[in-house]
């Protein structure tokens, strides 16, 4: 669908056996009730196509490969003159079919984050010629191909702030650090390197009942919280919808992308522990 977030407005069409003639498009067309499946659980077939034909959307390829992921470029478009690639991010996604988004890690891979770069750039000078400002996203999905190199496919523009903007910008504000795109690198202000494992999705229904003030007293306990010191650690956000719903987002910093995922993979083992799994 036109209008939809982290992947709950797609929904993944698998052909059937189909006889390749002239009547091809009306049998797709026959088939789609029996053979689509609408990513999010709660959105039954007819209220998909109902939505779809209300709001419009568009049918993509479906893109094969032995190893795939999706990376993203974030930019900003302060002039027409002024433009700024503010991040490269490998999202995370999860679900039945591999479509939601569950967070991101910064930067992408330092094998294609300057092409990503690259092509932020270039969309950014033709977005800024019809007008655009602020900030954006581009999805891709990127296969690696047989001599090692990368080919991204360009999914989707996304003309807003995204998943991947409050981490980023919670990270700048705590190091006062900058992104250098050419290198596919962040620098804090002293010069060093740091790395970035987020998620806005941590959720466990033996959370609910936790408080965000207990969540913090877990967190100093463990020794998980953000040291402005040293400048790695865990950043929590989304508390309020934790008690509730047992949903939360961090933000796992670190010297190296190992230690930054090794902050997020204790933080579930810490909550698992003192919630009771």
């Amino acid at each position: 669908m036109n209008d939809g977030f982290s992947g709950d407005g797609n929904a993944i069409y698998r052909y059937p056996e189909l006889k390749i003639d002239e009547s091809l498009e009306a049998n797709i067309l026959g088939s789609l009730s029996d053979n689509l499946k609408p990513v999010a659980h709660e959105v039954s077939k007819e209220l998909f196509f109902e939505k779809f034909f209300d709001m419009e959307g568009i049918v993509e390829e479906f893109l094969e490969g032995e190893v795939k992921v999706s990376p993203s470029v974030q930019c900003v478009i302060y002039t027409s003159e002024k433009i700024d690639i503010a991040s490269t991010h490998d999202q995370l996604l999860g679900g039945d079919e591999g479509q939601i988004f569950l967070g991101a890690i910064f930067p992408a891979d330092s094998e294609y984050a300057p092409a990503l770069a690259d092509i932020g750039r270039k969309v950014s000078g033709l977005l800024a010629k019809k007008g655009v400002l602020g900030r954006f996203a581009v999805d891709f999905i990127s296969v690696k191909q047989e001599d090692g190199s990368w080919k991204h496919y360009a999914i989707e523009i996304n003309l807003r702030k995204g998943g991947t903007t409050h981490p980023f910008m919670m990270m700048q504000f705590l190091t006062d650090g900058y992104y250098d795109a050419d290198k596919g690198v962040y620098l804090t202000a002293s010069g060093n390197r740091r790395y970035y494992f987020a998620s806005d999705n941590l959720q466990s229904d033996r959370y609910i009942g936790t408080t965000p003030n207990d969540l913090i007293d877990i967190a100093m306990f463990h020794g998980l919280m953000y040291d402005g010191a040293s400048q790695e650690g865990v950043v929590f956000h989304l508390i309020g919808a934790l008690s509730e719903f047992g949903k939360l987002g961090v933000v796992c910093i670190g010297k190296t992308p190992e230690e930054a995922k090794e902050f997020y993979d204790n933080t579930i083992r810490v909550l698992d522990y003192e919630c009771g799994l």
